[in-house]
């Protein structure tokens, strides 16, 4: 098999600091008597699970190997261990991408270091990229960009047992309802003998292949992109490939339709409206004085296209009118940085450059101190999104935006310090 075109190493390590822009930062610490009650515990953890994988159609035997693979990583982030034998130690702190100035997630140089390595790498992979294009109306451009963003193009290492890491975040994360599924989803994986078993590796997240996909997704997605009759995500780039725009093509990708149309930042736009469930036709946008940037036209064939307003940074950063496939991409990876980087990837290995618009600086938090904020404007009546989460996501700035108007203030959907000192 072809290796992929490999980074240099300063554009590497930038790289994976942006994939690890998302990720926690502390792991987390226990005491003695926990871990040895805790391991104790996920002992029985796991045995409870055989009803469930047994209705699965896992068998006895695989599931007694896979839960002897398992071991508890108390070196992983994003942790938040239950009360055991009357202990309760702190869960490990986590640091989101959205709470940093977002700019440095998008530096010139290494977006276009790793553009110019995915179009060498659409050369390399050509029949690959342009069957996947043919057959599910995924670009080449956004397929590539997500295998660059995820593991810089197959560079970045994959070092955790995706058995072990997954049966931790069920039983030790912050989401066990979440990963519980996905823990016998990697061992009917295992029944079915794709790999062997030491390959299944994954992030400390779980997720899993060259363009990291979680267990359950890969089970729903899998694609044979190299034609020898399975699905190796593990070890085959066109495998991996296949599958990712597998899955944009059930999540609504709708060919022939850009990502985003980056717009001027204006009043024209109001930022609380941003959202999908603000979604109107191209041409209402325009009406209200929506602009694309740099004087460029809208194409006619966009006017009844739905289309919704994103703003990440409320008024401090790029404006965007998106289209479904934003949000085919936010299935992949629910950040909107996330979405912001793999489509403006896929711009430049398309040939395309920078936004027009810039990323002004902005005030960040904590999560817990957010969580706070967000709790008040609960409190006031304003949806914050489906929980308390300390993410500054696009309810809790579109809330901001409906208080801020509340009050008076300039509307810039954007929880700042002198919003949140008129919090009451």
């Amino acid at each position: 098999m072809q290796k992929p075109h490999r980074l240099t190493s300063a554009t590497l390590v930038c790289a994976l600091s942006i994939l690890a822009g998302s990720m926690p930062g502390n792991a987390l610490e226990v005491s003695a008597s926990y871990r040895k009650n805790a391991e104790k515990a996920f002992n029985g953890f796991l045995q409870d699970l055989w009803p469930e994988a047994q209705q699965r159609g896992i068998s006895r035997k695989v599931f007694d190997a896979s839960v002897k693979r398992m071991s508890l990583q108390w070196k992983i982030p994003d942790l938040a261990p239950p009360k055991i034998a009357g202990e309760q130690p702190a869960a490990s702190r986590k640091r989101q991408a959205e709470f940093g100035s977002p700019g440095r997630y998008f530096r010139n140089k290494s977006l276009n270091q790793l553009a110019q390595i995915g179009r060498r790498n659409i050369r390399k992979y050509e029949s690959t990229f342009a069957r996947i294009e043919k057959t599910t109306g995924v670009p080449r451009e956004v397929v590539a960009a997500i295998w660059g963003r995820e593991t810089a193009f197959s560079g970045a290492k994959i070092p955790h047992s995706a058995m072990s890491v997954l049966a931790t975040q069920a039983f030790l994360g912050r989401r066990p309802d979440f990963f519980r599924p996905e823990l016998l989803a990697i061992m009917e994986i295992a029944q079915r003998g794709v790999v062997p078993v030491s390959q299944l590796k994954s992030s400390w997240a779980g997720a899993m292949g060259h363009t990291q996909m979680l267990p359950g997704l890969y089970l729903k997605y899998a694609s044979d992109g190299d034609g020898d009759g399975k699905s190796d995500i593990w070890n085959s780039i066109p495998d991996a490939l296949a599958t990712t725009a597998t899955f944009l093509k059930a999540s609504g990708w709708r060919p022939g339709l850009s990502w985003a149309y980056e717009v001027e930042q204006s009043s024209a736009l109001d930022c609380t409206l941003e959202g999908p469930d603000e979604g109107r036709p191209v041409a209402d946008w325009i009406a209200a004085g929506a602009k694309r940037v740099a004087g460029r036209k809208w194409p006619a064939r966009l006017n009844s296209v739905k289309s919704y307003v994103i703003m990440p940074a409320g008024r401090f950063g790029p404006a965007f009118i998106a289209t479904d496939n934003y949000y085919a991409i936010k299935n992949y990876n629910e950040s909107d940085l996330y979405v912001l980087y793999v489509g403006n990837l896929a711009d430049r290995i398309a040939g395309g450059g920078a936004f027009k618009t810039g990323w002004r600086k902005v005030d960040t938090f904590t999560r817990p101190a957010m969580k706070k904020v967000q709790s008040k404007m609960v409190a006031l009546g304003y949806n914050v999104g489906d929980s308390i989460d300390g993410l500054i996501g696009f309810r809790t700035r579109t809330a901001t935006g409906m208080h801020q108007k509340k009050l008076g203030m300039a509307v810039d959907c954007w929880p700042n310090r002198p919003f949140i000192a008129r919090l009451r």
